[in-house]
């Protein structure tokens, strides 16, 4: 899905057809049969357990919060779908993943059918296509799957340790500001000043702002950043980029 056109031309087409390509992806042969599939099958499923014994109806869960690729860590999605979220020492509040959190608020600390509602298997399946759909555009250009998830997510990220929880809000904001990959070997009060001193949380609200920081992580996208004493030149902020709408610069 627009392959060969370059991250920054394919957002710009995003931006303006993109409700119409998403509407056609989720309506594909595969994609439709898949979300019927998934209605008939939730009426069916009495028990997370029964879930759990469900592969395809589990990996259509788990897609929907972008945890597919950990569908055969039963023991860990057992704890997820029956803990309880108002338990601060369940697995899900003890981890930092973001995503813990949101299946477990989803399905935790309910008895009975874990898809007996049909508002949730809507959700569901809408969230998966919106996956889906992200995976696709991403397959033909670098950094496009993170650039939309970043736009669909980065309104409701409060603060620098809230977006630093999220390891493809974090690689968008590390992009456009140019950081290298090293960036991770500082620890994390280090990264997180740094990441302060350069991003106003106020400002991910403002869609025109989020948009130029994601243009400017689809530049860079693919791009090397020099290693020379990367260390010193992040913490004094040398070498910094400014980028209007922000404080790139410490």
């Amino acid at each position: 899905m627009l392959d060969g056109i370059g991250a920054s031309v394919a957002w710009a087409v995003l931006q303006r057809r993109g409700e119409a390509m998403e509407t056609r992806f989720a309506a594909q042969k595969t994609n439709a049969a898949d979300a019927d599939r998934f209605r008939a099958r939730a009426t069916a499923i009495a028990s997370v357990e029964d879930l759990l014994k469900d592969r395809r109806s589990l990996t259509m869960v788990l897609e929907a919060f972008q945890m597919e690729s950990e569908v055969d860590k039963r023991a860990v999605i057992r704890k997820l779908l029956t803990e309880n979220p108002a338990d601060q020492a369940s697995f899900a509040n003890r981890m930092a993943d973001h995503r813990y959190r949101e299946i477990n608020a989803a399905f935790g600390g309910r008895s009975g059918a874990p898809l007996a509602s049909p508002a949730l298997v809507e959700r569901i399946i809408q969230r998966t296509m919106v996956n889906r759909f992200e995976k696709a555009a991403g397959e033909g250009n670098a950094g496009l799957r993170e650039a939309l998830y970043f736009q669909r997510s980065i309104a409701a990220v409060g603060s620098i340790p809230a977006l630093m929880s999220d390891t493809a809000l974090v690689a968008v904001a590390k992009g456009a500001l140019g950081l290298p990959s090293q960036f991770g070997l500082l620890d994390y009060d280090q990264q997180k000043a740094l990441l302060t001193r350069r991003l106003d949380p106020a400002t991910f609200t403002d869609a025109k702002a989020m948009d130029r920081l994601i243009q400017r992580y689809l530049v860079q996208a693919g791009g090397s950043s020099t290693g020379t004493d990367w260390r010193v030149s992040l913490l004094s902020g040398s070498g910094g980029s400014s980028l209007p709408g922000f404080s790139l610069t410490v």
